[in-house]
């Protein structure tokens, strides 16, 4: 049995992180910028995987390999200015998800974490390109202008964040029933996480 739980924790890992970079680069392709599950997949593993070690591993590397390529495909550093802002964000929204695991979910509670994974990227991220993009004047007008500019790109994120969380939570959910002997238990009701 143990092997089995080995084996499915392998390809669900593996799965996670193919289909964040997957996700990530087809968004960018398509130019639908920030539509991504790399958020929702921060918040999942910090919810959902007991081994704090995965919970990191998955999505750092997973915007780490999607960073690789898009920085190769487009031609800019993958050790941009930004990037302690935006490994970061993630950084907390793991812990974000942490707190999801802490009792009883539900899904009003999972959607507002999950909102709130948005906006704590959105702010972040979107300070460091404020500091250091030299875009924008460093006083409060240039960081008004930084956050309004952003905005179209903040309504992608939330959507794509709530899109990919519903995805994540509600897969895990219905698989959790399934597996479950019978039980109509809700997997957030056992209080399960992955190990």
């Amino acid at each position: 049995m143990k092997t089995q739980n080995k084996n499915n924790n392998f390809w669900l890992i593996t799965g996670l992180i193919s289909a964040a970079v997957i996700f990530r680069i087809l968004s960018n392709t398509f130019f639908f910028f920030n539509f991504t599950p790399v958020i929702a997949i921060a918040l999942f593993s910090g919810a959902k995987f007991q081994d704090k070690k995965w919970s990191v591993i998955i999505p750092v590397v997973s915007l780490f390999i999607s960073d690789v390529i898009l920085s190769y495909l487009n031609n800019f550093d993958i050790f941009h200015n930004t990037i302690l802002f935006t490994y970061g964000s993630i950084l907390l929204v793991i812990l974000l998800g942490r707190l999801l695991n802490s009792e009883r979910l539900n899904i009003s509670k999972t959607a507002v974490f999950t909102l709130l994974s948005s906006l704590l990227f959105f702010v972040i991220t979107n300070i460091g390109v404020w500091l250091f993009s030299n875009m924008y004047t460093l006083d409060l007008t240039g960081l008004t202008k930084c956050f309004v500019l952003a905005i179209p790109f903040l309504q992608k994120s939330i959507a794509g964040d709530l899109f990919f969380a519903t995805v994540l939570f509600g897969v895990y959910e219905l698989v959790s029933i399934k597996l479950t002997s019978g039980s109509k238990d809700m997997a957030w009701q056992k209080s399960s996480t992955i190990d």
